[in-house]
């Protein structure tokens, strides 16, 4: 449900210090969500007044508070397999529009949770308003509620399967685009870029939640079971709920892995603080708006988040103001590609970001390092960080020149188009502008940035200073 596709969406970058922010329009969206499911129900009773049987909404409502709960509390968040999806789902069958309007709305404003009072609200309001949305499309495409029509085997195919499985299918569609749209107004998301991980992610989850929902209703009132499909159904939903927690927590280990390697860069060499972070948010933003599959975006998240990880241990010292890198440097910022995926080069769940460590120093025209490569030659996810490290140590106060301005670094790395960068990737990079500055200023902005000195290896004057020597351009 909605947690679900907000979970599965959150970035490594949002993770690693970007601060999802819950703006003053993301109160006025959950109004405008509340308005058009009291529209909606008004609308529902005004045409048919009868109110659904809560011999049967009781309990399917109480089961689904119930999952909310086992979700939250017993696993953490950490489960995939959504309760609530298949109530909500069962709830349209048996009890029609209204019915399942009341289970889904219960499912969060009910369980026994402490939560933010926008993200309950919203939830609340959105689900009621899926499971009223999902009823009216079951009732719109010929389907029958259960607790007031008896049907045969044919029936239950044509006046209940088929149109539970288009009622699932829009249920699915208008949860990713209103988890979508919260999203973009609370983090600044591309909607469209949302919506096309958000699909990807969970579609094959929601037909499974409509087919499960299916034979629920079916237990519960044609083999007229009631409650005791309870034990049928319920049952192995734990068990399959418990054996993806396992697989969340191991995402869960990652992600603490993760946060231990660059806390080790960052304390060993001042001018990386925070820059992680800043490079997997503007890498993030360069990735949405070149279309990168979701599990390619995250290979590029953790590649960006670890980029430099090379480069722990003590830097060579160097004086104030100095632009040009004295032999020790050179031979550190040289080898810190290889270094870093010799470090990784075991950990299983970073085996598609290894190229991308590896590669992240090349140019567009062949005279970057460690192996030289050119053009499309170059991993596209280590083009994509080239472009963003760049960015980043550009945007960064120092104390040895004046800050540049969005629109003076945007200017720079065009320059460098077909010559350091990808161009397709420095496109996407002032595709995305907005977005980029959004997320690296509120990353600048936080305490874990300070203003810095001394040589950044990321600059492209130090990347010109590699390819060829002292003499190269400023």
């Amino acid at each position: 449900m909605p947690d679900e596709l907000q979970r599965r969406h959150t970035s490594w970058g949002d993770r690693f210090g970007h601060p999802t922010r819950f703006f003053d329009g993301a109160w006025a969206y959950v109004v405008t969500l509340a308005v058009a499911l009291g529209a909606l129900l008004a609308a529902l009773l005004l045409q048919d007044p009868r109110l659904p049987s809560w011999q049967i909404v009781g309990p399917l409502a109480v089961l689904a508070v119930l999952g909310e709960w086992n979700r939250l509390v017993v696993r953490h968040g950490s489960t995939n397999v959504s309760l609530t999806s298949v109530m909500l789902a069962a709830s349209v069958a048996l009890a029609g529009p209204l019915g399942a309007a009341i289970v889904g709305a219960a499912a969060h404003g009910l369980v026994p949770v402490r939560r933010a009072p926008v993200a309950r609200a919203f939830n609340t309001v959105m689900t009621g308003l899926l499971g009223l949305a999902g009823g009216l499309v079951y009732v719109g495409c010929g389907g029958r509620v259960l607790a007031h029509h008896q049907l045969d085997e044919l029936g239950l195919f044509l006046h209940c399967l088929l149109p539970l499985v288009v009622s699932t299918v829009a249920i699915f569609l208008l949860n990713v685009l209103c988890v979508g749209g919260m999203l973009s107004i609370t983090t600044g998301a591309s909607l469209g870029q949302s919506l096309r991980s958000m699909i990807s992610l969970v579609w094959l989850s929601y037909l499974w939640y409509g087919l499960v929902g299916f034979l629920f209703a079916v237990l519960w009132g044609p083999a007229r079971l009631g409650v005791v499909s309870v034990l049928v159904m319920v049952a192995p939903l734990l068990l399959a709920q418990s054996s993806l927690a396992q697989r969340n927590a191991e995402r869960e280990v990652h992600q603490r892995t993760i946060e231990s390697l660059i806390a080790a860069v960052e304390a060993r060499d001042p001018i990386m603080h925070g820059h992680s972070a800043r490079v997997a948010a503007a890498a993030g933003v360069i990735g949405d708006e070149l279309r990168l599959s979701p599990r390619r975006a995250e290979a590029l998240q953790f590649a960006a988040l670890l980029h430099d990880i090379g480069l722990v241990g003590p830097r060579p010292r160097s004086a104030a103001g100095q632009h040009h890198l004295s032999t020790a440097e050179r031979q550190r910022i040289r080898q810190h590609p290889d270094r870093g995926v010799e470090m990784l080069r075991e950990i299983d769940f970073l085996a598609e970001s290894v190229a991308a460590i590896r590669h992240h120093h090349e140019r567009w025209d062949g005279h970057g390092f460690p192996s030289g490569l050119a053009g499309d030659e170059i991993p596209l996810l280590a083009r994509i960080i080239a472009v963003a490290d760049a960015y980043c140590a550009l945007i960064t106060p120092r104390l040895d020149r004046d800050t540049m301005s969005q629109q003076a670094t945007l200017t720079a790395i065009r320059a460098r188009a077909g010559g350091q960068f990808d161009p397709a990737c420095v496109d996407a990079l002032v595709a995305g502008q907005q977005r980029v500055q959004r997320v690296t200023q509120d990353l600048l902005g936080t305490a874990d940035a300070p203003i810095v000195a001394g040589l950044d290896h990321d600059l492209p004057e130090i990347s010109d200073q590699m390819a060829f020597g002292s003499a190269a351009r400023a």
